[in-house]
């Protein structure tokens, strides 16, 4: 409705300016006053009029180019990938889950399990994704490809660690910083989220985000038994805000132990605390269509070879 109403102001200008000009240009060159009249009468001034409205018609093509060049740009610089095709959304994309890094020349005093990798076997993995040339898009861009909006490159990763264990943060961020590669720590935020809080400068390419204030830990029956499960709505998002607050990020949420409640209160409250993904330890890629809310990931065994990693891509 603006754009209607600039135009017949424009209209409006240009058609006085247009019969002052002819006007003043016939006044000096000794103009008749039957020829002005004539003009004023319509006969000369039909043909001037509609030449102006064939350069008006031309300003406003030109106007609608350039408001289409604008919203290209706009949406270049809003998004770095095109938007989205078939073939984008049918590739998907991996969501790996690691949990702690450890050096096989200083092993832990604890018992490596399956949750435990190597600073070999992550190098190595880490090699392979930067010399194949993978992506790692934010969670606003993941985000934006589940809701179907954009495509991702098609080899586009995202990496994640869960808890934020003392091994990853001794031996795998240096990697990550070595690698140039960014990924995400979930952070149990009441265990030792101000400790990564405080040093986050010197990891500025690892997202910390949230793994629950303080619920990580038993108490429900459902899934492995975490205690988010029982807990009202309410409850659970004080949990997360609390989260959020000290993490100074509120982009992603990893369920504790991948338990969500049959009821939608664990999903709800997520939602409602202001995450744009979240995830559960459901085996699978995310693809455009799945609720943003309980998206899958891809675990990621200590004792993969490189082989099995590639195989999880």
């Amino acid at each position: 409705m603006k754009s209607t109403a600039k135009y017949i102001l424009l209209d409006m200008i240009l058609l006085i300016t247009a019969s002052l000009l002819a006007l003043f240009l016939l006044y000096e060159s000794g103009g008749s006053l039957a020829t002005i009249r004539n003009m004023i009468e319509g006969r000369d001034f039909v043909k001037l009029a509609a030449e102006e409205q064939k350069k008006l018609d031309t300003v406003k093509e030109i106007g609608s180019l350039s408001e289409g060049l604008v919203s290209s740009a706009e949406y270049a610089e809003e998004n770095r990938y095109p938007k989205q095709t078939e073939e984008g959304a049918r590739r998907g994309i991996s969501v790996l889950m690691y949990h702690n890094v450890y050096d096989p020349y200083d092993p832990p005093a604890q018992r490596i399990n399956d949750n435990y990798i190597s600073t070999e076997s992550l190098e190595a993995q880490l090699q392979y994704l930067t010399d194949e040339g993978y992506s790692f898009p934010t969670w606003e861009e993941i985000r934006k490809y589940v809701d179907g909006e954009i495509d991702l490159p098609e080899k586009s990763v995202a990496l994640t660690f869960d808890d934020g264990a003392d091994g990853f943060r001794k031996n795998g961020v240096p990697l990550l910083k070595k690698y140039g590669v960014h990924a995400t720590a979930f952070i149990i935020v009441s265990k030792n989220g101000e400790k990564w809080v405080t040093g986050k400068e010197d990891y500025p390419d690892l997202d910390l985000e949230s793994h629950s204030y303080d619920m990580h830990r038993p108490g429900g029956r459902i899934g492995h038994g975490g205690i988010m499960t029982a807990l009202t709505e309410d409850q659970i998002y004080d949990d997360l805000k609390m989260s959020q607050k000290i993490l100074g990020n509120g982009d992603a949420f990893a369920y504790p132990f991948g338990d969500v409640d049959d009821i939608g209160s664990c999903r709800n409250a997520v939602e409602k605390a202001g995450f744009l993904v979240a995830f559960t330890t459901k085996y699978g890629k995310v693809y455009p269509g799945q609720d943003p809310m309980l998206l899958p990931r891809m675990r990621v065994n200590g004792r993969n070879s490189l082989e099995g990693f590639k195989s999880l891509l």
